[in-house]
């Protein structure tokens, strides 16, 4: 129950559109504070979704943040939203940005399992 629980948490944290609001951020300031933001808690829900619950929800929750950050960059109609992101579309940057973002995901994962089994065997040498 609590690895579901968990789970349904890192979830819900996904689908806040992280990307989006970095790239408004970045478009309505010009500073890349956003794109800061998105690392830190994109790695932390990865971390906490994979050390207390399951990869799936890491997955699932990085298709949901990414198709609620196109709709919402989609419904955006302000005049040079666009045009700010050249060579690329505001779509094909929050894509970009996705992927890159599965690099530091990686390596929280990485080091949540590695914690984990570091504990198992601690645990079953004690025993």
């Amino acid at each position: 129950m609590k690895k579901g629980l968990v789970g349904l948490i890192v979830l819900i944290g996904y689908t806040v559109p992280f990307v989006y609001f970095a790239l408004l951020e970045d478009f309505k300031t010009g500073t890349l504070l956003g794109y800061v933001l998105l690392l830190v808690m994109f790695t932390a829900l990865a971390y906490v979704g994979q050390r207390f619950s399951h990869l799936f929800f890491v997955v699932a929750g990085n298709l949901a943040s990414y198709f609620v950050s196109i709709y919402f960059a989609g419904q955006r109609n302000d005049f040079g939203w666009d045009g700010y992101f050249k060579p690329l579309t505001a779509e094909q940057l929050i894509l970009f940005v996705s992927l890159l973002m599965l690099i530091p995901q990686l390596i929280a994962v990485v080091v949540a399992m590695s914690r984990g089994a570091k504990r198992r065997m601690k645990k079953q040498i004690t025993e």
